[in-house]
């Protein structure tokens, strides 16, 4: 009998301490201050489980000028309280939905929003007019110590440091709360940059920061770089030059403040993996490319899980600089396109689209796949697909020949959102005999509720074209 009173005790203990246990084990929430002067008080107001979340700026040439962002950690399921100091939510728009973000609760000018994973969200109450980006990650892991051999180490604060070198084995860490007023350049193999800081390049004038760009790897096998927060740069954002078994993974770019910002140039590159990132750029989001004679191919590459946002150039542009041997086996799957650019026809030479394939040099280009595209439409029209070998002039080459496509496929594409004037061709054309575009596939493009066939005027072919198969 005196046994059983205890036991009963013990769970009746047990039941009292369970909340506490499973806030500690699965609610946890991790916020990372900002630097004196860096965050932005008055416009967004954010509480994720009760703790503020610091709010900080980035700069856009668009409409608006001005936007916002802010980063945290969490485990299991977070509470987020988000306020506005001075605009109406009446016309508030949430996403992307994959992310499965919920609204619980939403007034005038707050909103309540419940997560039980990592997220990359954007909050628009008026369109491009004071929009929020919205990171949730997971608890970060294994942080490295600040007199670790090896390790370069950057704590909470304000640092100007010029151009930071990595060499081989080594790891540079941008702690949460760490603004680095800098660049990264990597000359080696087997270095690793992450953290959850922010490396800005706002205090750099256009083509004249302390370096080419902000992230530039040279030659490097097994770089990694994740979780950190790039801002405002000053030419191209992230660069790898030959380098193979690259990973990015979770990177958020907050660029816009002027062209020429491309968000990330994987050039002559392979073996390579970019998953889990968000990127606003003026220019093109990812661009691949040879370069510089270097011949490389740019092959096996994949890039998945990200959401992507251009104000003035294309999502994809694989091509136009065309120095290496063939580009092969690109892969992009599960994209979210929050924002595409204003559109241009596809006679002009600087075109758009959301994936160019433009092979340059008489390089061939094969066997890209892209799958599970979500592209939120804003009433606008854009050109979804552009297959078009082109003779692109730039540097030395003044009559550049056109490069060939063939075995690419798309499939699940979504079309969503405002109806408006968009039509999204997907236009295909090949200039010469020598220079076609063969063996395309198209399979599930679903515009606004309906499923495009091979008869839609939407499929635009020029010039020669062979093997196109609409599923």
């Amino acid at each position: 009998m005196k046994n059983f009173i205890w036991i009963r005790f013990f769970v009746f203990v047990l039941l009292l301490l369970a909340p506490s246990i499973v806030s500690v084990v699965y609610g946890e929430v991790k916020v990372y201050p900002a630097p004196k002067g860096e965050a932005v008080i008055g416009v967004w107001a954010i509480k994720a489980d009760g703790k503020p979340v610091d709010v900080y700026s980035a700069m856009s040439q668009d409409e608006g000028k001005e936007y916002y962002f802010a980063s945290f950690d969490f485990s299991g399921k977070v509470k987020l309280e988000i306020s506005a100091a001075d605009f109406s939510f009446d016309k508030l728009v949430i996403g992307p939905d994959r992310f499965g973000v919920k609204t619980i609760q939403k007034k005038e000018r707050s909103v309540i929003l419940e997560a039980d994973k990592p997220f990359q969200i954007v909050l628009e109450p008026n369109g491009l007019i004071k929009p929020l980006i919205l990171f949730g990650n997971e608890i970060e892991k294994d942080i490295p110590a600040k007199d670790q051999k090896n390790v370069v180490y950057y704590g909470p604060g304000v640092h100007k440091t010029g151009k930071i070198v990595l060499k081989d084995n080594q790891t540079l860490y941008l702690a949460g709360g760490a603004v680095v007023k800098g660049c990264i350049s990597t000359v080696g193999s087997n270095i690793t940059i992450r953290g959850r800081g922010i490396l800005a390049g706002e205090d750099s004038p256009r083509f004249n920061g302390p370096g080419r760009f902000m992230i530039d790897c040279w030659h490097g096998e097994k770089i990694t770089v994740r979780d950190i927060i790039l801002r405002n740069p000053w030419s191209w954002t992230f660069v790898t030059w030959c380098c193979q078994n690259v990973l990015i993974d979770n990177v958020k770019i907050m660029g816009s403040r002027m062209l020429n910002d491309d968000a990330l140039d994987l050039v002559n590159t392979r073996n390579s993996v970019v998953k889990n990132c968000f990127f606003r750029s003026q220019d093109d989001n990812i661009a691949i490319k040879g370069k510089d004679g270097m011949h490389r191919r740019c092959e096996n590459i994949l890039i998945e899980d990200c959401v992507f946002w251009t104000d003035t150039a294309n999502v994809f542009r694989i091509g136009y600089e065309c120095e290496t041997d063939g580009m092969r086996n690109i892969q992009a799957k599960n994209i979210d396109v929050w924002r595409y650019s204003p559109y241009n026809p596809v006679s002009m030479y600087w075109a758009r689209a959301i994936v160019w394939l433009q092979p340059n040099q008489n390089m061939m280009m094969e066997n890209c796949r892209f799958e599970n595209f979500n592209i939120r439409s804003n009433g606008s029209d854009m050109t979804v697909v552009l297959a078009k070998p082109m003779s692109c002039r730039y540097g030395k080459f003044k009559k550049p020949v056109p490069g060939r496509i063939q075995n690419c496929s798309f499939k699940n594409f979504n079309i969503y959102g405002e109806k408006g004037n968009f039509r999204g061709e997907l236009y295909m054309e090949g200039s010469l005999p020598d220079h076609f575009v063969n063996g395309m596939m198209f399979e599930n493009f679903v515009y606004f509720g309906k499923k495009i066939d091979k008869n839609s005027p939407i499929i635009q072919t020029r010039g020669n074209i062979k093997d196109i198969e609409v599923r």
